[in-house]
């Protein structure tokens, strides 16, 4: 399923609805294909931010977090030149690497876990032997703030990934995994790996951060969206557009009842989509082909 820069019935709106046909549609023409975005994250273990207590919920296979091929396919072909390089420092699943690929752009993602890269490298394998890849994605096993430095400055044509949502999925005790660090060490952990993405990244191209809030013991707000825009800013990128990833219920409205009687905590089903640029927007514009 070679992208064209074409997505019918999706458009660049500020609210991406993925509860809506276009939208639902592409998902499953893509979910035909083989998508186990799943696939080495069976050690992952997911919290509920929401719950008053914030206990541990439950293994992978409850609530585990998906990436959404629709977003990464709209966003290569919104931002990225044909062909271009992309650069995605928390790689996880297969689904970007795929996507990206099946595009016909060069992919590099990092990821920590030799398990995820393994998976991830056998779904490539099966989606070669049928003919699903136009180029062949590239994933890097190692810590993302020792393994970027390694890479050439300015030579990612556009960035995009989906970081930890701090302790919101446990994937890992590894010192070097962020979503087993404390707050303080999370946030200068992530500050330093920004900042080295930017660094990677051409003048005068786009950076997209796919990103949702995360509370602290209290109830309230950490600042994990704030943090990621301070620390592009502080990195030399500005932000240029913020969407809103609007995502299907799911359970949602069976606790929301509960949660909202014991502490007014809304019932959250959606992402920020963060997307920076680096340069000239002009310039950054130019360098992609007309829709």
């Amino acid at each position: 399923m070679t992208t064209g820069r074409g997505l019918p019935g999706i458009q660049p709106f500020s609210v991406l609805r993925t509860d809506l046909g276009p939208w639902r549609d592409r998902r499953r023409a893509w979910e035909d294909l083989g998508l186990h975005s799943r696939r080495g994250r069976e050690h992952v273990t997911t919290f509920n931010t929401e719950d008053r207590f914030g206990q541990k919920l439950a293994d992978v296979n409850g609530g585990l977090s998906t990436f959404d091929p629709v977003l990464a396919e709209a966003s290569y072909t919104w931002y990225c030149p044909d062909g271009g390089q992309i650069l995605d420092p928390f790689a996880g699943g297969s689904v970007r690497g795929l996507v990206a690929a099946n595009g016909g752009f060069r992919y590099t993602g990092i990821d920590l876990s030799p398990v995820q890269i393994d998976a991830n490298e056998e779904a490539a394998a099966d989606w070669r032997t049928r003919d699903l890849l136009a180029t062949e994605p590239r994933w890097i096993h190692g810590d993302a703030l020792e393994e970027l430095p390694e890479l050439p400055t300015a030579h990612a044509d556009y960035v995009f990934t989906c970081p930890p949502y701090y302790d919101l999925e446990r994937y890992s005790d590894h010192p070097a995994d962020l979503s087993a660090m404390r707050w303080c060490e999370f946030a200068e952990a992530y500050r330093a790996i920004i900042a080295e993405t930017v660094r990677c990244l051409a003048l005068n191209r786009f950076a997209t951060w796919v990103v949702g809030e995360v509370r602290n013991s209290t109830g309230t707000a950490r600042g994990l969206v704030p943090l990621t825009i301070a620390a592009h800013e502080s990195a030399g990128a500005r932000l240029y557009n913020d969407a809103i990833l609007v995502n299907t219920l799911g359970t949602v409205p069976m606790r929301l009842g509960a949660q909202w009687r014991a502490s007014r905590k809304m019932g959250r089903h959606h992402q920020y989509v963060l997307t920076f640029i680096k340069g000239d927007p002009r310039r950054a514009t130019a360098a992609l082909p007309t829709p």
